[in-house]
């Protein structure tokens, strides 16, 4: 096993809060017995967002409900993404490939989540220009 089979990137997609972007990336470490796999959103420019879009990167899926695995699939929580008064849950789908889906859900939701131990996204909220 080498570095590059330990540390990968697993789901990934730009997020369209407004007029507001940001890069979602989940990495992913695992080796026998550690399985670590957050998710790590950075805001970026428009400028930017619009060439990751042009590069093939998309946009993250936003929906009001949970995402339901198909058979086959797993989904799981991942964390509680707030920006600019709005509020996501972020919910990892996986089935050999990898997609974030963002539900919508209310502030006083978000917080009440929190407060009983789900985990706030790690933002790193000023762009990379």
């Amino acid at each position: 096993m080498t570095t590059n089979d330990i540390v990968t990137i697993g789901s990934n997609c730009i997020i369209k809060n407004g007029d507001r972007f940001f890069l979602l990336a989940e990495i992913e470490a695992k080796v026998p017995g550690v399985e670590i796999d957050p998710i790590v959103i950075t805001r970026i420019t428009e400028e930017q967002a619009e060439k990751l879009l042009a590069g093939g990167l998309h946009l993250c899926r936003i929906q009001n409900q949970p995402p339901v695995a198909p058979p086959g699939f797993e989904v799981e929580f991942k964390c509680i993404f707030q920006d600019n008064c709005r509020a996501f849950q972020i919910f990892d789908v996986e089935n050999g490939t990898d997609e974030a889906v963002l539900v919508r859900i209310s502030l006083e939701k978000a917080c009440q989540e929190v407060a009983n131990g789900a985990r706030r996204c790690t933002v790193i909220s000023r762009p990379f220009v």
